[in-house]
């Protein structure tokens, strides 16, 4: 913590008046009022702007992933081998699942899908 009439006399040369030290004390309340406000401010969530605040239309998300950013890894697995036309036979061997697996998984991702990244 910084000492004021130690400050104020290394700058001055001289100690402070009482009416000087009364103003540095006033200043230093201030101060701290000022510090404790915005630390309320941030921590409520509080704005400082006077001004009433209207909220903007947000602009619609549009996802530009590619397709198989969400989907499963069997999933894009699937996708990728019935674009080089294996067969749901052949995909259900290699993957170590059912006929019936890899069928439902075609159906939930409508495979195959073409844009894969």
């Amino acid at each position: 913590m910084v000492n004021i009439t130690e400050s104020f006399t290394k700058l001055y040369g001289r100690p402070p008046s009482e009416q000087e030290l009364a103003a540095m004390w006033q200043m230093k309340r201030e101060q701290e009022g000022f510090k404790k406000q915005l630390i309320k401010e941030k921590t409520c969530g509080i704005k400082r702007s006077k001004e009433p605040v209207t909220p903007k239309a947000l602009p619609k998300k549009t996802d530009t992933r590619k397709w198989p950013y969400r989907a499963p890894k069997m999933a894009k697995m699937i996708n990728r081998m019935l674009i080089i036309q294996v067969r749901i036979d052949d995909i259900a061997y290699v993957l170590g699942v059912t006929d019936n697996v890899v069928m439902s998984e075609i159906k939930k991702w409508k495979l195959p899908q073409h844009n894969d990244g």
